[in-house]
C-alpha cells in the first residue's frame, strides 16, 4: 500500500466522518443501533448477498458448510480432501458437527454430501481480530469433483470480479430465512480507503464493491469464494470475510474478503497440491 501524507490523512478523516454521519442516519432510518466498533465481534462477521440474482451457472466446487443439518457458511473446493472458508466459521464448532454439500445450487437437496473430519484456521486468526480470517476444512473422503483454482494474483483495483453465496438477500439480521438456491453478484476491486471501517491488512484483504446500490455480500455468505475470470475458467482470489461497515447493515458500504493469493502457499502446504 502506498503512504499517506498528512494531508490525505486529515482529508480521509474527514471524509470518514461524513461517511460515519452518513451511515448513523441510515442506521436511524432503518431501527438499526450502530455496532460499538469498526471491528465487529465473530457473531457479526456471518455475511450473505443482498441485491444479487440466481446463479446463472453451476459451480461444482462451490459448498454449503452446514452444521446439524443447517447452512452456516459458503466454502470452496481446492483439493479432492479440502475446502476452503473463514476461520470463524469453524470458530467452536467441533468436525464431527459439520458437513458440506458440494456442487449442488440448492443447499437442502442435490450434489455430493461428505463430512468434516478435521479444520484448520490459520495461525494468525484470533477471535478478537479478523486478520487471517481463513481456514480450511478437511473432508472424511475425496470426492469426484473439480476444485476451483487459487489464482496467483488478485488484479488491481478495478478489476471486474463475482461473489456467490446463500446469504441473506435482504439488509440485516433476522430480516428473514437465507435462500435456497445459489446467489451471484457482479463486483470489482476497489480502493483499500474505501473499506478503512473495518479494513486491518491491505496485504492479506481485498476491499470489493458493486456498482449496484446497496448490494454486496450480506449474512450467511461468509467464507464463499470472491472470483475473476468467466464462466468455464473461473479462479479463487477471495473468501467473504465481514462487512466493511461501522452497521450491521448490508450494502452500506463496499465489504472485506480475505486476499486468497495472499495464503495461497499456506493452503498449498497443507494440502499439498
Amino acid at each position: 500500500m502506498k503512504s499517506i501524507t498528512g494531508s490525505e490523512t486529515e482529508s480521509t478523516v474527514r471524509k470518514t466522518a461524513m461517511l460515519v454521519g452518513g451511515f448513523a442516519a441510515l442506521a436511524m432510518a432503518l431501527g438499526v443501533t450502530p455496532a460499538a466498533t469498526a471491528d465487529p465481534l465473530p457473531d457479526d462477521r456471518n455475511t450473505m448477498i443482498v441485491g444479487g440474482d440466481r446463479a446463472t451457472e453451476s459451480y461444482e466446487w462451490m459448498a454449503s458448510l452446514q452444521q446439524n443439518g443447517n447452512h452456516r457458511c459458503g466454502a470452496s473446493l481446492v483439493d479432492e480432501r479440502w475446502a476452503l472458508t473463514a476461520a470463524h466459521c469453524v470458530e467452536g464448532v467441533a468436525a464431527d458437527e459439520l458437513r458440506l454439500r458440494i456442487g449442488s445450487s440448492d443447499h437442502t437437496s442435490g450434489g455430493t454430501v461428505v463430512g468434516v473430519d478435521s479444520v484448520e484456521q490459520h495461525p494468525d486468526y484470533a477471535t478478537d481480530s479478523p486478520r487471517g480470517d481463513i481456514a480450511l476444512v478437511g473432508l472424511d473422503r475425496a470426492v469426484d469433483r473439480q476444485p476451483v483454482e487459487i489464482a496467483d494474483q488478485p488484479g488491481a483495483t478495478g478489476t471486474s470480479t463475482r461473489i456467490i453465496g446463500w446469504g441473506l438477500t435482504c439488509r440485516t439480521r433476522g430480516c428473514g430465512q437465507p435462500p435456497e438456491q445459489l446467489q451471484q453478484l457482479e463486483t470489482n476491486l476497489v480502493s483499500d480507503l474505501q473499506c478503512t471501517l473495518g479494513f486491518i491488512d491491505g496485504s492479506t484483504e481485498l476491499c470489493t464493491g458493486s456498482e449496484r446500490m446497496l448490494s454486496n455480500a450480506c449474512f450467511g455468505d461468509s467464507g464463499g469464494p470472491q472470483l475473476r475470470g468467466e464462466p468455464g475458467d473461473w479462479k479463487l482470489i477471495g473468501v467473504t470475510s465481514r462487512l466493511g461497515s461501522p452497521l450491521p447493515v448490508c450494502g452500506t458500504a463496499p465489504s472485506i474478503y480475505t486476499d486468497a493469493t495472499a495464503y495461497r502457499e499456506w493452503v498449498l502446504s497443507h494440502t499439498n497440491s
